[in-house]
């Protein structure tokens, strides 16, 4: 029973068209797939804790990991934030290693993205948003850096029968991979006694107390906070507490749809296990873990115990759609 590695980040967009046309034909990610469901598709209702979903979906491959681009055309999404905003609970940003950030940031505005100049930057990271408002943070790796994406290795699943899909590699000359994902949290402690659970560790946790001794763009548009990285392997999760102001709370309402980065997935071994344990550890399900069709991969949908959408996927075979064994750093 373990996380073994960050699958995807899950995108949840009004125009996914827009979006693969930022992410894909912009920034060099790769599509691995695109399908869509219907009204009536009862594992999907299932998974997802609605009634008559319907969306269209399209996987991209960011290089070390991952992106799901989701368009829900019923039930319509929320937008709790316009513009988003790094201040609400939840997964409030990914952060993408880039090569060079003056070269990185001309490639976002050039592909329909945009700066921020209420946003913060530092030596080493820039916060940017996509063409839907979402912020990313662009991030080179130095010496010490607790997300260093230098430090970060792929796991793939070993003994499973099966020849991979063909893929694409991501183009990589500029955006090298999603290196984390930041989460905005009340109360850094709970995530990391319920991650530890399923065999993750965070970091020593650092803190700053004026913007400008703050590491990284994020984390200086507060005046004071913690940051604790944890590695998933192939990326990071950033757990980050603002102490200068109090935060929006998520929503008791908001569903696993609502648009921005809307969930996590997680490879995992053992995914009965699993989901044993971290249910234990206080994570909701909508339903129980199924096998997908075709045998080559089980998931369950489900959240965290600060009601972070997360999703657990166990690759049965090689043939798995998002076979980690296509992921590199």
């Amino acid at each position: 029973m373990a996380i073994t590695g960050l699958n995807h980040v899950g995108l949840s967009t009004p125009d996914i068209d827009r979006a693969n046309a930022f992410y894909r034909d912009g920034l060099g990610f790769s599509e691995i797939i695109s399908f869509a469901w219907p009204v009536g598709t009862p594992g999907a209702d299932a998974g997802l804790g609605l009634t008559d979903t319907a969306a269209r979906v399209t996987v991209l491959l960011t290089g070390n990991s991952y992106l799901e681009v989701l368009q829900f055309d019923s039930p319509l999404p929320i937008a709790f934030d316009f513009a988003p905003t790094l201040r609400r609970e939840g997964i409030s940003h990914i952060g993408l290693e880039v090569t060079n950030l003056e070269s990185a940031t001309d490639l976002i505005v050039a592909s329909g993205g945009s700066v921020d100049a209420s946003l913060s930057a530092t030596n080493n990271s820039r916060l940017v948003r996509d063409p839907d408002g979402n912020i990313i943070e662009l991030h080179t790796s130095s010496q010490g850096d607790p997300l260093d994406y230098r430090r970060l290795r792929v796991h793939t699943p070993d003994g499973l029968d099966g020849e991979p899909q063909p893929f694409t590699p991501a183009r990589r000359d500029v955006v090298r991979g999603l290196s984390f994902a930041g989460i905005t949290t009340a109360r850094t402690a709970d995530l990391t006694d319920f991650y530890t659970i399923a065999n993750l560790h965070p970091s020593n946790t650092s803190s700053w107390d004026s913007s400008e001794s703050a590491a990284r763009a994020a984390l200086a548009t507060a005046r004071s906070g913690t940051s604790t990285p944890v590695n998933v392997g192939n990326a990071y999760l950033d757990f980050i507490e603002f102490r200068d102001q109090p935060i929006a709370l998520k929503p008791t309402d908001a569903r696993i749809i609502e648009y921005g980065f809307n969930h996590l997935c997680f490879d995992v071994t053992g995914i009965d296990s699993t989901h044993q344990a971290l249910t234990q550890a206080g994570m909701t399900c909508f339903a129980p873990w199924i096998n997908m069709p075709g045998g080559t991969s089980a998931m369950g949908y489900a959240l965290d115990v600060s009601r972070n959408p997360m999703e657990l996927l166990e690759h049965l075979s090689a043939r798995s759609i998002m076979w980690p064994g296509h992921l590199s750093v």
